[in-house]
């Protein structure tokens, strides 16, 4: 009888090959001056733990390198990433995930940063975004830049998330930048979803893929399942999407 192993259990498909993005990436304007100094803050609203490395690592450690006081707001718990999982296994990944996200923001910011975690089930943004916008408005400073993402993004958490963000960002005055994550992986280039017209690339410096790169390896669980059975959340393929040094946000041109 042989002993047949069996594949890990496949958690995030592939996508699209990582080039079919860069010629228009690269054909996308640079943004116009960064709209704050320093001293002012800057902060960045992610769904989940890992996505304020994954989709605007590079330019937190750009703005914190410059002085301006970053805070970084973790909406979700994270505790979903491996479907399947019991409750107990659920709870571990929540505290290491929250381990995790110290550990980046550590890579990011000069000064270090004060996470805020909102603490909403993993998977359940939309039944909570009536509620966000408040939530948010409350961590939110008085002035400064937000970082949030793309409610057009191809998860129903970042698109819930998106939303709050760009209500609580109106009601506060504040200048917001929308960062994609999936955009690469599921979405072609010419998809009408799209706007060129508030589409721009911020092209990372040596030193702040470097930084982008320690963050995201900071969040272990992600890149390696601590449950036996399961691939990563974030394989080779993904991670690949995030290593050309270029990072695009979308800046809304309504609130």
């Amino acid at each position: 009888m042989t002993d047949q192993m069996q594949a890990p259990r496949e958690v995030t498909a592939r996508g699209l090959p990582p080039s079919l993005w860069r010629p228009r990436l690269e054909a996308a304007p640079a943004p116009r001056l960064l709209p704050i100094a320093a001293g002012r803050p800057v902060t960045v609203i992610a769904p989940h733990p890992d996505d304020e490395s994954l989709g605007a690592g590079g330019l937190l450690h750009r703005l914190s390198a410059a002085g301006c006081v970053p805070t970084v707001v973790i909406v979700t718990d994270g505790g979903a990433g491996y479907p399947g999982v019991g409750p107990d296994r659920t709870r571990d990944l929540v505290r290491t995930r929250r381990k995790e996200t110290w550990a980046a923001i550590r890579q990011l910011c000069h000064q270090g940063a004060q996470p805020v975690f909102l603490d909403v089930p993993d998977g359940q943004a939309t039944e909570h975004e009536t509620e966000l916008p408040d939530r948010l408005l409350s961590v939110l400073p008085a002035d400064g830049l937000v970082l949030a993402p793309w409610p057009d993004d191809p998860h129903p958490d970042h698109q819930a998330v998106g939303r709050a963000a760009r209500l609580a960002a109106g009601r506060a005055g504040l200048e917001l930048w929308q960062y994609p994550i999936w955009m690469r992986h599921s979405i072609r280039p010419d998809d009408p979803l799209v706007d060129g017209a508030e589409l721009t690339v911020v092209c990372l410096t040596a030193a702040e893929r470097q930084a982008k790169r320690r963050a995201i390896e900071a969040h272990v669980s992600q890149l390696h399942s601590p449950f036996a059975g399961f691939g990563p959340v974030l394989p080779d393929h993904v991670l690949e999407l995030f290593a050309d040094g270029l990072e695009p946000f979308f800046l809304p041109r309504t609130p």
